[in-house]
């Protein structure tokens, strides 16, 4: 079960970049990331107190669903984490949108696992852990993976991939973002052991929503300030403020339906299985999102990226598991 509750979280995962990429054609990358996600919470509210607050039960010949409602006990280090991750979920979501509008879907995704190697540094400096053989080899295939992403101009020089991929726009935002991700898992995991009971759906829930409301100045103040500015002028054009959302309606209802599915999905997968094989699923949605991009958006350079995230993703299966 935990197996399939996995891999559906992780192809839903996979085709969220593509949807998005359809958003940022019409609209800006902070109002797509804002109202994505705010669109989601319905959604992932509900999921949330169906599995905590619920038990489905079978008898020979019937099923029925047990309910029960009772209040999660939280302390002071569970609201310190989950503000910590919200602000830096908050930051990352950005980056990443931003990104996502300057760059192919099928460089952006393999970038950000890069997160792997980016938790293994900040264990090394907050906690002192100190990486085995095992983690190191991981970071050195993870980074070559990288270069791979652009190995097609290495004809030019042996350093041109890295110098072409650095440069390249939207790349840098998205390793950045992925650097901010990976020091999400340490608070998101110290956020659950601080609930009782644990729970990592009310941690996506409430860091979703803290989430949403920091990224609501980013999204909505611009749209007040250009409608102030249009009845300023006594300009009589028609003044849609989500229009760019508006003009893709079936992308934007796909986006929050899978927004708001996929984290019910991986979580329980994680409390089912064992998280280190159920993460390795999880690395499996940057392959799909290359395919993606390819079939549906016609990316080139399909070989050298689903080469290179594949790569990645085996680099950062060696750090994490």
């Amino acid at each position: 079960m935990w197996a399939a509750l996995a891999l559906a979280a992780t192809v839903l995962t996979s085709i969220l970049p593509i949807l998005n990429k359809q958003l940022l054609r019409d609209a800006r990358p902070a109002l797509v990331a804002w109202a994505v996600n705010a669109a989601s919470l319905p959604l992932l509210a509900a999921g949330t107190i169906f599995f905590t607050q619920c038990t489905v039960g079978g008898l020979p010949r019937s099923i029925f669903l047990a309910c029960t409602g009772h209040l999660p006990r939280i302390d002071g280090i569970f609201l310190a984490a989950l503000l910590g991750s919200a602000l830096l979920n908050w930051a990352a979501t950005l980056l990443s949108t931003h990104a996502l509008s300057q760059a192919d879907a099928s460089l952006v995704t393999p970038l950000l696992t890069f997160n792997p190697a980016f938790t293994l540094l900040i264990a090394l400096i907050v906690l002192g852990e100190i990486p085995g053989l095992q983690e190191v080899l991981g970071i050195a295939i993870i980074l070559f993976g990288a270069y791979l992403l652009e190995v097609q101009e290495a004809r030019t020089g042996l350093l041109a991939p890295i110098l072409i991929l650095v440069r390249r726009p939207g790349a840098a935002l998205a390793i950045i973002a992925s650097m901010l991700w990976g020091s999400t898992t340490v608070l998101e995991k110290l956020a659950i052991e601080h609930v009782s009971p644990p729970s990592g759906l009310l941690v996506a829930l409430v860091g979703t929503g803290i989430t949403v409301v920091l990224l609501t100045p980013n999204a909505l103040a611009p749209l007040f300030r250009t409608h102030a500015s249009m009845r300023e002028v006594g300009t009589s054009k028609r003044y849609t403020p989500f229009g760019g959302l508006s003009t893709h309606p079936r992308a934007f209802l796909a986006a929050s339906i899978i927004a708001g599915v996929a984290p019910l999905f991986g979580f329980t997968a994680i409390a089912l299985g064992l998280v280190g094989y159920v993460s390795v699923l999880f690395k499996l949605s940057a392959i799909f999102t290359v395919l993606w991009a390819w079939f549906f958006l016609h990316e080139g350079n399909l070989r050298p990226r689903l080469l290179g995230a594949l790569v990645m993703i085996l680099g950062g299966v060696l750090v994490a598991v």
